[in-house]
Parts: structure tokens; sequence; C-alpha cells
């Protein structure tokens, strides 16, 4: 059984819901590049095209912009949200002096704080990853877990990955 105990840190967690949100929304920006080359092209299109379809190709291309122009303001309304929330939360957990527990055995991974106990079996993830000195647990494919590295020795790390490479797929992020 590998076993860690670590108090709270905000810097930590601020850098950890960071990698979290980006890997979250990266979908959403693939999308929101297809529109901003649909848009463009349109725009070029309408520049180009003087004949009687132009106006049919502004109207949908203004249709286009308006879209794209929703998208981003979505995108930017969803980070704020995001981070205006996970920023209370820091607050909380910093003035309740939170103290996470992490426990990984062979037949399942355990974690508490004065919150919140999961007990969960390994067929409970889906996938495990490594990114930017974080281990990150998903479950069917959201993120679940992200542990950084300097929460834990260098051993502990290892041993966490050897564990989850006997139980779980390797996804990379």
């Amino acid at each position: 059984m590998i076993n860690i105990t670590i108090p709270f840190d905000k810097s930590i967690f601020i850098k950890t819901n960071r990698l979290k949100f980006r890997l979250e929304i990266r979908k959403s920006y693939i999308k929101l590049l297809i529109y901003i080359v649909l848009t463009v092209g349109l725009m070029i299109l309408i520049a180009i095209d003087k004949g009687p379809t132009s106006s049919f190709y502004g109207i949908v291309g203004m249709i286009l912009f308006i879209l794209t122009f929703n998208y981003i303001l979505r995108i930017l309304n969803a980070r704020t949200l995001f981070f205006r929330e996970m920023d209370a939360l820091g607050e909380k957990h910093e003035k309740q002096n939170f103290i996470y527990t992490y426990e990984f055995t062979d037949d399942e991974f355990n974690y508490f704080d004065k919150e919140k106990r999961y007990y969960l079996k390994w067929e409970a993830f889906s996938n495990y990853s490594i990114s930017n000195d974080f281990f990150i647990l998903f479950i069917d494919n959201r993120i679940f877990l992200m542990l950084h590295k300097s929460k834990t020795s260098e051993q502990q790390f290892n041993d966490i990955i050897e564990l989850t490479k006997s139980k779980l797929n390797f996804k990379k992020v």
C-alpha cells in the first residue's frame, strides 16, 4: 500500500486547476479554430465574389461571425466561472487547513479529506496519464484526480506509476 498524506497547498491547487481546465477545454479550442477558419474563408469568398450569390454568402458570413463570437464568449465565461469557483474552493480549503490522504492498494484507490471519502476499485478508472509532473487518473475520460510529483517522494511517485501501470492503460494528454 502506498499512503500519502499532504496538507493543502494553494499554489499547487491553482496549478492543478489551470492544467485541468486546459486539458478539459482543449476540444472547445479545436471547435473554435474550425469556426474561425470557416468564418475567415467565407469572408474571403464574400470579398472575391461579386455575383448574385454574394448576398447569400454575406448573410451566412454574418451568422457564422456571430456564432464564432458567441463561442468565444462562452469559452471566456466558462473559464471565468471555473477559476472563480476554484478560487473560492481554494480559500475554503486554506481556511479549514485541509489535509488530503491518498491510498493506493492492489485492489483500490482511496481518497479522504475533511468532507469526503472515496473508495474506488481500479475498474472504475478508464486510464491514467502523466503531464507536467502531474499523475492523472481518469474516469470515463474525465479527470478524477491530479497529484503533483512534488507532493510525494520520488520513490512514492514511481511506485504509484508502477502500480497504476499494472491496473490501467496509459492515455497521452
